[in-house]
């Protein structure tokens, strides 16, 4: 059986896009899986395991510095073979015969390229969920440097890769205009699940996933202050920074008309949100990777038979008047998004609860799994 490797710089089971991947690919082809800090195996796939660095985050002022100033003087190397990657580097080129690496961060572009230079025939497959050399662009401290970082990644090695994958016609767009490079759309599309809309008495919002400063997060609970009286929004959250977190929290607690909900596995957000009516995207237009963001969120709540409401990110408008599943705000505003979930009439939040249960199936993961499994087979017939 033809062996591919995926190549994940976190716990590829714990990330939508990395974990569909693997779950479309098992049972078709010998998978390798090398990702960092796997914490569970599953039978029929092999796991290879690197260790855990510290995240900016867990990083002291100092080594954050240090980091920096690699970067602003160009001196990359520290920052791909880290200690922990040398251990993913010795695993995955003692594996032979891997014909399609499948990289799912591009920090770990370069091992891939190093395995392709040394073993010559395989072909290289990458994720581009985001546009990298500006993911915090607002940022002028990590623009001068890690943005730099980024920029070499993708300047040096997006050259050798066979197939590129995006989330949204924006990034697409962008890696052509600025790194020449020929992108296919590849939406963030869940497993179908066996769900039917939910009716409630009230209506009832809800936001799942990350919340953060440059997300401008703190949005949600302004336009829960905002809402008609018998309007709920519930909140999953989690953040990569913990102050802002416990924070946002506390803030929440002061709203009665917001729940804070436990977070649960990636693959019982989908029927754990069933419950609701509307799920949330609040992105601002406050940098170029919010802008032109498609959200894994956006079809997890089609799946979980939900309507959505949106501020106008263009990528989401789009789809939202494709399949007629919700309703975009005039502009960003939380005034303007509360109130125009003020304005629903429960009759039209039904509807579209029942327009994502018609096209639940069609946005669901199988529609990626016919696109991926027939594009690999492409490739590989193209090494023969």
């Amino acid at each position: 059986m033809t062996k591919i490797a995926i190549l994940c710089d976190s716990d590829p089971f714990t990330k939508p896009r990395p974990s569909r991947m693997i779950e479309m690919l098992e049972g078709h082809y010998d998978l390798y899986v090398f990702g960092k800090g796997v914490a569970t195996g599953k039978e029929g796939i092999r796991i290879f395991s690197f260790p855990n660095s510290k995240s900016a985050a867990q990083r002291t002022a100092q080594e954050e510095e240090e980091l920096r100033n690699l970067c602003r003087q160009r001196e990359f190397a520290p920052l791909i073979f880290t200690p922990n990657r040398l251990v993913l580097q010795s695993r995955l080129m003692a594996v032979e015969g891997l014909e399609i690496l499948i990289v799912e961060d591009i920090t770990l572009l370069p091992f891939a390229v190093e395995y392709k230079e040394r073993y010559g025939s395989c072909k290289i497959v990458i994720d581009l969920r985001e546009f990298y050399p500006l993911e915090y662009e607002n940022d002028r401290g990590w623009q001068e440097s890690f943005g730099l970082f980024f920029e070499y990644l993708c300047g040096t090695y997006l050259p050798y890769v066979d197939w590129a994958l995006s989330v949204s016609e924006g990034l697409i767009a962008k890696y052509k205009e600025v790194f020449g490079l020929e992108c296919e759309l590849f939406l963030s599309l869940p497993p179908l699940y066996d769900l039917h809309p939910q009716i409630n008495s009230h209506l009832e919002l809800v936001y799942h996933g990350l919340i953060s400063p440059d997300r401008e997060s703190e949005n949600l609970l302004q336009i829960a202050s905002l809402l008609n009286k018998g309007i709920y929004l519930n909140l999953m959250v989690l953040s990569n920074q913990d102050w802002f977190l416990q924070e946002f929290k506390k803030e929440a607690q002061k709203r009665s008309n917001v729940r804070i909900l436990e977070p649960v596995k990636l693959e019982e957000i989908i029927p754990r949100t069933n419950a609701f009516d509307l799920g949330l995207i609040t992105l601002q237009n406050n940098g170029f990777n919010n802008t032109n963001a498609l959200p894994n969120k956006f079809f997890e709540y089609i799946q979980a038979r939900l309507g959505v409401i949106s501020t106008p990110l263009p990528c989401v408008r789009a789809m939202i008047e494709e399949y007629q599943i919700g309703v975009v705000s005039e502009d960003y505003a939380p005034l303007s998004v509360a109130k125009m979930v003020n304005a629903l009439s429960g009759e039209r939040v039904l509807d579209y609860k029942r327009r994502a249960h018609q096209v639940s199936a069609t946005l669901s993961l199988k529609a990626n799994q016919v696109k991926i499994l027939s594009r690999i087979k492409a490739l590989l017939e193209e090494g023969k």
